[in-house]
């Protein structure tokens, strides 16, 4: 009897089973894709991360600066194989597929973020996932070094002034001390934490697109990543709902209302549950069972 292998939800989980600074955004982000296309190879993508990696690294010397490998990227990610923002269709849901990416050679900040991170590691230099308001960059090096990069905007430089300004807005760092807003505002964001928001924009242009039963497979997925989450735990029952799952919907809602904070306003909750749990009897009457 042979061994069944495994589906791409199961290597999703398994590669998120892990300690976060050794998950591989890489692999997780493919395999979340893989979800909706189980015909994709994963392998093959991680090739391709790797043979950018290892022509970033050709062109390093054993001793090199932040400003050589920052160069060195530039040229093989945005100038030679011409990696670029979606802003014409932003909510594509295949800017969220790092196969897509790798394919169309554009996406959105999340997604070519991680794309900079992983060939970067491929290369053998550490980049930092950086969460700004409604916008992603990465940052290399450390100290008076660190250096901030957009990849969406074609891998140009930012300084930390521009980062701080667009996490707290314009006026908000005049006479301030850049070095603690910078500490406070600019650290490393955790792999699971990128993951998330990848699987959020998932979730986001799904539904926008009216492809409910996609959205609910991307907020399934956030639940792996993330299990204490109260606002995804409302999500997913939203989603059920829309694709009729209704007793999945009274499960997680359930869920939701026995996790809830004491004092917690759960009244359109509690309705929502009363209901779900009628349309779920209904449901089970009319099966027969």
């Amino acid at each position: 009897m042979g061994i069944r292998p495994l589906t791409p939800n199961e290597y999703f989980a398994r590669a998120i089973q892990c300690p976060d600074d050794e998950v591989n955004l890489a692999a997780a982000s493919l395999y979340a894709a893989a979800t909706e296309n189980p015909e994709l190879d994963v392998i093959a993508y991680q090739g391709r991360i790797a043979q950018f990696g290892a022509r970033v690294q050709s062109r390093l010397a054993v001793q090199h600066t932040n400003y050589d490998f920052i160069g060195a990227i530039y040229e093989v990610l945005f100038e030679e194989a011409g990696f670029t923002g979606d802003t014409k269709n932003y909510f594509d849901p295949k800017n969220s597929h790092l196969n897509e990416v790798i394919d169309r050679l554009k996406g959105n900040p999340v997604s070519l973020s991680i794309l900079y991170i992983e060939v970067a590691r491929a290369a053998g230099v550490k980049v930092d996932g950086i969460s700004l308001r409604k916008h992603f960059v990465v940052a290399a090096g450390s100290g008076d070094e660190r250096m901030y990069i957009d990849p969406f905007h074609g891998g140009g430089l930012l300084s930390r002034k521009e980062c701080i300004v667009n996490v707290l807005g314009k006026g908000k760092t005049n006479g301030a001390d850049l070095d603690d807003l910078e500490r406070k505002y600019l650290g490393p964001v955790k792999k699971r934490v990128i993951l998330r928001r990848l699987l959020s924009n998932l979730k986001v242009a799904h539904e926008k697109h009216r492809q409910y039963d996609l959205a609910l497979s991307a907020s399934e997925h956030i639940q792996l990543l993330d299990p204490a989450s109260l606002r995804n735990l409302s999500e997913l029952a939203h989603l059920q709902t829309k694709v009729g799952n209704f007793g999945d919907a009274v499960d997680s809602l359930t869920r939701f209302l026995e996790r809830a904070p004491a004092g917690s306003n759960t009244e359109q909750a509690e309705s929502a549950l009363r209901k779900l749990k009628a349309m779920a009897a209904r449901g089970t009457e009319e099966s027969g069972e």
